[in-house]
């Protein structure tokens, strides 16, 4: 047999070698040790901006877990969001806070509490309170960080770091989107009534054009809404043929300022129904107050225009 023998050079060099390997090795037995840490490096850290009339958001990148996104729909209020690739957290609470800078020694983490995570592929999504202050603090140089137990088992948590680095050229980006968003968004308007008193007709009155004035507006941005019905109720306290004739005069008024304010009239299908269909009781004072009422639909082509989906 053979034998192989090293002499004194070559002895030190293949030590040198091993422990080389293992010094590599070290960071990843450290991470199944501490748990992982899902962040990106200070050179590779980036934000991107998508913005319309209808949506606006911006995105951060981590490396094998997902996004974290900011989102402003027209008509609401931004949310938070984390879009893992596949599902890591378990279903629980999750500790986030806000670490300032390593060089920023005057300054003190901030603990925000705890957050519900539900295991899946969105495992975190925060209203508008969250959103708007982890939106802060990162303009002023703070990394949020999520702690939570993944849910396949593990000795540790998972930690999920959203860099602030980049941040700040698309947040004032995003900022300016918000500003040009619609009044609304299409859920909100999808099904729009206008509520009408007692009695006789009236004209329509400021809040009611306001109402009007924004299905104008959606539409004149979104080229997908393709027909509007417009039907006109009222509750039952006449007889039946005034209230047809007070049903159609309401649906009349509601579609003839629609049309003047730029809806094609083509495009609209008017029908009244006096007291048929009511949308309560008409025992009751508040029932009736609801089947006083001009409703207005929208229809839309199966292709809207991106960012203008409803959700």
């Amino acid at each position: 047999m053979q034998r192989f023998c090293f002499s004194n050079p070559h002895r030190q060099a293949f030590t040198l070698l091993w422990l080389g390997v293992l010094m590599a090795a070290i960071p990843l037995f450290a991470a199944y040790a501490n748990g992982f840490n899902y962040t990106q490096g200070i050179e590779t850290s980036s934000w991107r901006f998508e913005g319309s009339v209808f949506e606006c958001s911006i995105v951060h990148t981590m490396p094998f877990y997902g996004d974290a996104v900011f989102t402003a729909r027209a008509g609401e209020t931004a949310t938070f969001a984390l879009q893992a690739k596949t599902s890591r957290l378990k279903t629980g609470k999750a500790l986030l806070r806000m670490e300032p800078p390593k060089w920023r020694h005057n300054l003190q983490r901030i603990d925000l509490g705890y957050v519900g995570v539900r295991q899946g592929l969105e495992p975190v999504h925060l209203g508008a309170r969250y959103a708007e202050r982890i939106l802060t603090e990162l303009n002023t140089g703070y990394e949020m960080q999520l702690t939570r137990m993944p849910w396949y088992g593990a000795e540790a948590s998972s930690h999920i770091h959203v860099s602030p680095i980049g941040f700040k050229e698309v947040y004032q980006r995003y900022l300016g989107c918000l500003s040009d968003l619609l009044p609304v968004n299409f859920d909100q308007i999808r099904r729009t009534a206008i509520y009408f008193g007692m009695g006789t007709f009236e004209p329509l009155s400021q809040s009611q054009k306001t109402q009007l004035d924004h299905i104008v507006t959606y539409y004149q941005a979104d080229p997908s809404i393709t027909e509007f019905y417009i039907d006109g109720h009222t509750d039952s306290i006449d007889t039946r043929a005034n209230n047809y004739t007070l049903a159609e005069n309401r649906a009349k008024e509601v579609s003839a300022y629609l049309v003047s304010q730029g809806l094609p009239e083509d495009q609209m299908v008017v029908r009244w129904h006096g007291e048929r269909y009511p949308a309560a009781s008409n025992h009751t004072k508040q029932g009736r107050a609801k089947n006083r009422r001009v409703t207005i639909r929208l229809e839309r082509s199966a292709t809207p225009p991106a960012g203008a989906t409803a959700k």
